[in-house]
């Protein structure tokens, strides 16, 4: 059997003062002429550390794959939508798909990545009905034609003889730092039963997202003889915490940067 690196990151907020940003990224601007100024959006200093965390993180994982093959999963709000229009790196909303692309190029550019798939997120960040995440997908696909790009809600995918289960939404990492994984360990508990009892196999990996903060599960069960252990991620996100977030979270301070590789 072949070895596969998928890699997964989810909630990079692009666009939002506080998301992730590629220092590269081309957004353009009419000058008092008429004329198309092409320009790159400066950083902020949580940007900053957001981006060489990305980078880092892209370099780990191509030492990781050495020259076998590299999956990416975008796993949902690659934009940070308009739903809550302040802290934006700009008021246009075609610039918000740029930086998202812009986001997304090192892992295109690497030689190993030939196929990505970008799950559609939250209609606050998107835009709704996966609006950001088709129009980021077309651009890629204008950009790395040969290349296998597709958008989804919700994938079933078969990665070197593993079967994923992978969204953007799942469940919650737990309101208080006892608790954090039991509502993802329920969570998982009920998905592997429904699958039983509608006589499929459960996956071998569920991957989710959305809350921003990292969790890992496992749960082994038992059925007519066969053993299955599925494991469960909540995914970080690459993005920090805005006056709603604050307010969302009961002002949680202790924030989880970063992406999965299986």
């Amino acid at each position: 059997m072949k070895r596969v690196i998928l890699a997964v990151a989810s909630d990079k907020h692009g666009g939002h003062r506080l998301g992730l940003l590629n220092p590269e990224t081309e957004l353009e601007y009419e000058d008092k002429r008429g004329d198309v100024v092409k320009y790159n959006p400066d950083l902020i200093p949580f940007q900053e550390y957001l981006w060489e965390l990305h980078e880092n993180h892209i370099k780990e994982t191509k030492k990781l794959a050495g020259r076998d093959e590299i999956i990416v999963f975008d796993n949902g709000d690659p934009t940070a939508g308009n739903k809550h229009p302040h802290e934006q790196v700009s008021t246009r909303i075609s610039d918000q798909f740029d930086i998202a692309a812009w986001n997304m190029y090192p892992w295109l550019d690497i030689k190993n990545v030939k196929t990505v798939r970008i799950t559609k997120g939250t209609g606050a960040h998107n835009f709704g009905e996966g609006a950001a995440e088709i129009a980021i997908q077309r651009m890629l696909q204008n950009k790395y034609p040969k290349k296998d790009i597709r958008t989804i809600y919700h994938g079933l995918a078969k990665v070197a003889g593993v079967t994923i289960d992978y969204s953007h939404h799942g469940p919650s990492t737990g309101s208080r730092n006892w608790l954090k994984g039991n509502e993802a360990r329920y969570y998982l508990k009920s998905l592997i039963q429904d699958e039983i009892d509608l006589g499929n196999t459960p996956p071998h990996l569920v991957i989710r997202g959305h809350y921003h903060s990292y969790v890992e599960e496992y749960v082994i069960k038992m059925f007519q003889g066969k053993r299955y252990k599925v494991q469960l991620n909540v995914l970080p996100s690459y993005c920090g915490i805005d006056d709603y977030a604050r307010q969302a979270t009961k002002s949680k301070y202790i924030l989880q940067h970063g992406m999965v590789c299986y």
